[in-house]
């Protein structure tokens, strides 16, 4: 029998944007206009450094906060589990970050997910930090991310249906504390279906072992000169067992080397193609 085995040649393969009207389904964007500005600014930022948890470092939210790496933070908490608690604690393994990450809730890992599969994240903390606004208020965001490009990205992440006046509020503050700082914002919600179930499927192949190797990419790439099936594309990889061949096929969308629309259900008679740059 077959088996895919682990080749560091797996992340040396290039990576591509997700579709544009997936990636944008559920961001809900904060409404800037009705902030009363003082009651954001001026704000400080506290966090604790990964090798240093003990100690809480503080400094005024400004632009010298871009150069502190605060997405190498620990979490400033991790929550305490109770009896009929309702939100899932626990941790998701980054493929690209290479590292355990904390989450307060389902949600949270589903927007993990899916920012691990449709952004180039190199390095990112959840629960990073915590925000003093001069109100008094205080917040925690939910992640905190560099990506390849050098942009760091704040996200929060809140059910559609749980965004009231209060928490509203909140992004506004939060954002403009973003906005001071030089750091992106983005507040998630729930992902559509079936985008959501598919994700959850095709990250149990991320893991490196089920990379084919750089030849059957080439291969298979090549092969690619139209949209074919899923099991018509495990049928080029002949050395691999049909099992495994999916895998492997899996592997790639989820590294965004191959393509498949993932608002559809997936099959093995899902149409796949060759991602827009997989030949750079």
């Amino acid at each position: 029998m077959n088996n895919i085995t682990h080749n560091p040649e797996a992340k040396s393969a290039p990576s591509f944007a997700p579709q544009p009207d997936v990636m944008a389904s559920n961001l809900y964007v904060p409404d800037t206009g009705v902030l009363t500005p003082e009651s954001a600014l001026p704000a400080r930022v506290q966090w604790k450094k990964r090798n240093d948890q003990k100690t809480l470092t503080s400094a005024l939210a400004g632009r010298a906060l871009l150069g502190m790496d605060l997405y190498t933070a620990a979490p400033i908490r991790t929550g305490n589990r109770y009896p009929q608690q309702r939100n899932y604690h626990g941790y998701y393994w980054h493929s690209a970050a290479r590292m355990q990450l904390w989450h307060e809730s389902l949600l949270e890992r589903s927007i993990l997910m899916w920012l691990d599969h449709s952004e180039d994240i190199v390095a990112i903390a959840t629960q990073p930090f915590t925000i003093l606004f001069a109100d008094g208020t205080e917040h925690v965001p939910d992640f905190i991310a560099l990506h390849a490009n050098n942009k760091q990205v704040v996200y929060d992440v809140k059910p559609l249906w749980r965004i009231n006046d209060n928490a509203a509020e909140q992004f506004r503050k939060t954002k403009a504390v973003c906005d001071e700082v030089g750091w992106t914002y983005e507040v998630h919600t729930e992902l559509s279906e079936p985008l959501a179930s598919n994700l959850a499927w095709v990250q149990m192949f991320r893991h490196p072992r089920f990379y084919p190797g750089l030849a059957s990419v080439q291969q298979l790439t090549d092969a690619l000169t139209e949209p074919v099936s899923l099991d018509a594309i495990a049928a080029l990889l002949p050395d691999l067992t049909l099992g495994n061949a999916r895998a492997a096929v899996y592997h790639l969308v989820w590294e965004r080397i191959l393509d498949a629309d993932l608002t559809q259900p997936l099959s093995n008679t899902s149409l796949i193609r060759k991602a827009s740059h997989a030949n750079d």
